[in-house]
């Protein structure tokens, strides 16, 4: 009986030996990191990004938008003129440090592994960081943040950088608010407030931080190939881009300042200069004698055909260089079908706006490949800083369970690869033309809504005066 149990005994060690050995394997197979081939370095020929090997290269991807500056229409905070009312009054509140803090934890969270990972598995290939200098700055004159060795710290945008590289994408460093303020809307930080490009001392000392700015992120990141390109500067003048001549020779000067101040230091990565509403908002690379430059477009629409005479305005310039659209979205009567497909045509490279959003029926907004209607907007007034560091903590990542994938993340998905869909190009838009009937009526009410939380918002605004 004893031999017998002690049979039993060995037998059932031997299997719990097993068990554990494959456990331990299986647990440090699921650790293993993962293996991506390097990225190669991009650079520009002609109306191509290629990479070393010269094998064109079309961006597609989304932005991480909210991530380094907020906008509060798919943001979880309340203020329409910009976040930089936020800041200003958490500051008086807690004090710089446990300000810059609080956003750090709201970075930590908002974009995590799973949304480098997400994006991947959709098989896009490219990511838009818009960022705001106060990430990385206390103030407008250009004082860093420092770690405890004194050194410039940019351990945030370091990681993004290295996340990038484990999931194989590229990044493009959206230079999202400057010190100054480039244009007049909120997402710049405040609205209204555009005078980087006024002719006055301050705005000179500005242009010189934004220029430091932007040395130093080039000198750190030189040697990375998955950095696709530096952009310059958001939607440079906004509306005043077109109205007022002074301004835009003034950022046209700038911008050439710009590159020669990074071509000091980088020659090799490419310099993005937006061209927001048309190719004649920034001039041509042969009049300052530019090179490996993407020239950028942000498209929101409202038919097919005013998307037809954008995309024929790129081809006419004739600036023999690459156009990427760094933001779109359907306004209106245009189609999502549409958009990606006549893009996918041209070879077009192209980034959504935007990745993410928590808001009133965001997880059905094709605004957002993930959304969330039930995530909690911050009273920055009123809440304490352990309320604030929990509403901005593990409950805005994706992966909370708070957030879903919306059915646009999985339309989107069908155009990673370059499809065209022929049927959308001869639509005159609203109903989309890929899909069954159910999927299509589906984004049909998906952007209806969306429309509707989008007049809402522009009448809020109104209200407030923060809409131009």
């Amino acid at each position: 009986m004893k031999r017998t149990l002690n049979k039993t005994l060995s037998l059932l060690l031997a299997l719990l030996l097993t068990l554990s050995c494959f456990a331990v394997s299986s647990f440090a197979a699921q650790a293993e990191p993962i293996i991506v081939a390097p990225l190669p370095f991009l650079h520009t020929e002609g109306e191509a990004i290629v990479n070393d090997a010269g094998e064109t290269v079309v961006l597609r991807g989304t932005n991480f938008g909210g991530w380094g500056i907020m906008e509060d229409w798919f943001c979880p905070y309340t203020s329409p003129a910009g976040e930089e009312i936020m800041f200003q009054t958490l500051v008086s509140r807690f004090g710089l440090e446990a300000t810059h803090a609080l956003m750090q934890e709201y970075r930590r969270n908002w974009i995590t592994e799973v949304d480098y990972q997400n994006v991947a598995a959709l098989g896009m290939n490219a990511v838009r960081l818009p960022i705001w200098y106060r990430n990385f700055q206390s103030d407008d004159n250009g004082t860093w943040y420092r770690d405890e060795n004194g050194e410039i710290d940019l351990h945030e945008l370091d990681e993004v950088v290295a996340l990038c590289k484990k999931y194989g994408l590229y990044l493009i460093i959206d230079l999202h608010g400057l010190p100054g303020y480039q244009n007049d809307y909120d997402h710049c930080g405040q609205s209204k407030s555009m005078h980087l490009f006024d002719d006055d001392a301050s705005a000179v000392r500005y242009r010189e931080v934004v220029k430091d700015f932007w040395v130093t992120l080039a000198d750190r990141y030189k040697d990375e190939p998955n950095v696709a390109m530096y952009d310059l500067m958001n939607e440079p003048l906004g509306t005043n881009i077109t109205s007022d001549k002074n301004y835009r020779q003034v950022f046209f000067d700038y911008t050439d300042e710009l590159y020669d101040a990074i071509r000091a230091v980088d020659s090799r990565h490419i310099i993005s200069v937006e061209a927001i509403w048309s190719p004649d908002a920034a001039p041509a690379p042969s009049v300052y004698g530019w090179e490996n430059i993407v020239y950028q477009e942000h498209l929101y629409d409202v038919t097919n055909p005013t998307i037809l005479r954008k995309a024929n305005e790129i081809t006419k310039a004739n600036y023999n260089a690459p156009f990427l659209i760094g933001e779109f979205y359907p306004r209106g009567a245009t189609t999502f079908g549409y958009l990606f497909s006549i893009f996918n045509k041209r070879g077009l490279s192209w980034t959504t706006w935007t990745y993410k959003g928590a808001g009133p029926k965001a997880d059905q907004s094709p605004w957002f490949l993930y959304g969330s209607s039930s995530i909690e907007k911050v009273d920055f007034e009123n809440d304490s800083y352990e309320t604030l560091m929990q509403k901005f903590g593990p409950v805005l990542r994706t992966d909370s369970g708070a957030f879903s994938r919306t059915a646009f993340a999985d339309y989107a998905a069908n155009f990673v690869n370059g499809e065209v869909d022929a049927a959308s190009l001869y639509s005159f838009g609203l109903i989309e033309t890929r899909g069954t009937a159910k999927e299509r009526l589906a984004l049909l009410r998906d952007k209806l809504a969306a429309i509707v939380t989008t007049i809402r918002d522009w009448l809020r605004k109104l209200k407030t005066g923060d809409l131009l």
